[in-house]
């Protein structure tokens, strides 16, 4: 399991990732405790017992087997970006850059890519801290693809470790009217870089490739092209569970904020959540 802690805004959060043991404790600066992991089947959440006095959130995700062939894990991607990423390899002479424990410039050199991206989507920014709190466990990787003026195409930063490689920030480069490097290009680039990280993450031993949650939200173009996007590289759906839990009065603020934030500002998680987890919690009451 791995475990590190960071700064969100005046909270302090230890995050842990992986299947936690009987019982642990939260060290005395901590105010919340976020344990992530990650469900492959439907078993996996019928067996989850909500702790008390904590907030749950269920994400359906999409994931890739890699314990699979690398011929198997290529071939099960769409042949459209099959497609797209033999151009990428072959014609594009795009550059891949991986830094597995990145420095310190690293980071920062990528949260202020990352951070350009979010203020023209209307995001949140980087949380640097918690990138630093990764690294500093040797679970960081963050990987580009440039161009051969050296331009940043794309970028992603995600944590890795032997269950999984699970992406945190992914950053494309915005295509603005008369410049020289066009959207398509931008879109192959993202997908070679997404393949090379599969790959990466296979050879270093991680058994999935986590793509991270749908959008439930399909309400324009945008969402359901990143659903169909994370589906055309053969992913299958599982879920990506946090728990949270408070630690003294300021971890159970942060825990009131957070439920209220995730019933009014993210309903379509908070409901699918509640209904989802009541539903397997009455029929293991009945069986």
């Amino acid at each position: 399991m791995l475990t590190f802690t960071y700064k969100v805004g005046l909270f302090n959060v230890t995050e842990r990732v992986g299947k936690a043991g009987s019982s642990h404790f939260m060290e005395h600066e901590t105010h919340v405790s976020l344990d992530m992991r990650l469900f492959i089947t439907e078993d996996d959440v019928a067996e989850f017992v909500k702790p008390k006095n904590s907030v749950c959130l269920l994400m359906p995700n999409y994931i890739i087997d890699l314990r699979q062939t690398e011929e198997q894990i290529f071939k099960n991607i769409s042949r459209s970006t099959r497609r797209n990423i033999r151009k990428a390899m072959n014609q594009d002479h795009f550059n891949f850059i991986e830094h597995e424990n990145p420095t310190n410039e690293q980071v920062i050199k990528f949260s202020e890519l990352y951070d350009e991206f979010a203020r023209e989507i209307n995001i949140k920014k980087c949380n640097v801290r918690k990138l630093k709190a990764i690294r500093d466990k040797g679970a960081l990787v963050i990987s580009y693809i440039t161009n051969q003026n050296n331009q940043v195409l794309c970028a992603h930063a995600y944590l890795m470790n032997t269950r999984q490689a699970y992406g945190i920030y992914s950053v494309l480069r915005s295509y603005k009217k008369g410049d020289s490097i066009d959207g398509q290009t931008i879109g192959r680039a993202n997908k070679y870089l997404d393949w090379r990280n599969i790959q990466s993450a296979k050879n270093k031993g991680c058994s999935w490739y986590n793509f991270g949650g749908k959008i439930f939200e399909e309400v324009d173009e945008k969402g359901k092209n990143v659903n169909q996007y994370k589906k055309s590289f053969g992913s299958i759906s599982g879920y990506d569970l946090r728990v949270y839990k408070a630690n003294g009065t300021v971890g159970k603020l942060f825990l009131l904020l957070l439920h209220f934030y995730y019933k009014w500002r993210r309903s379509h998680e908070y409901a699918f959540t509640f209904e989802t987890l009541s539903t397997y919690q009455q029929n293991r009451r009945i069986s």
